[in-house]
């Protein structure tokens, strides 16, 4: 009986290991966008989502620091550098930006994106969305709409 259960146990690995495997060209979420738009999006989710997350941060230390706004990342427990993005905040008063950047931008449609505490609100009204500045590779700053579901 003793020699049942290490082989189910390996058995069970086997199998976990065989179904996180995909087909080439499955289309699943490992894949890489096949158009431009894709490309954009994809990359508006990455950097909308970690300046949500961050944002959603700042808002907390505000709220318990009587309403000033964090200084540095330093102050939220964060890094500023992730294997794939540079984060920086700053600060005025009560309003803090946040702004996250691909570390190597190449092949993204948007290189960095900047989004204030508004981003927060705007995204739990309506269909989510909010409203983000957004760097492209020439160089160029756009307001782009992210998050939320189109109509």
């Amino acid at each position: 009986m003793r020699g049942v259960a290490p082989a189910c146990l390996a058995a069970a690995a086997l199998l976990l290991a065989a179904c996180g495997r995909g087909k080439s060209g499955s289309g699943g979420p490992d894949a890489a966008p096949r158009t431009a738009a894709d490309s954009a999006a994809a990359d508006l989710m990455t950097l909308g989502a970690e300046i949500s997350r961050l944002l959603d941060l700042a808002a907390d230390y505000r709220g318990s620091h009587h309403g000033a706004a964090p200084r540095s990342l330093r102050t939220l427990g964060v890094d500023s550098l992730t294997p794939t993005l540079a984060r920086s905040i700053r600060a005025s008063g009560r309003d803090a930006w946040v702004t996250v950047t691909f570390r190597r931008p190449e092949g993204h449609a948007w290189t960095s994106c900047t989004g204030d505490l508004g981003v927060l609100e705007s995204a739990v009204l309506g269909t989510g969305g909010y409203t983000l500045s957004c760097r492209n590779p020439a160089g160029e700053l756009r307001t782009v709409q992210a998050g939320g579901t189109l109509e």
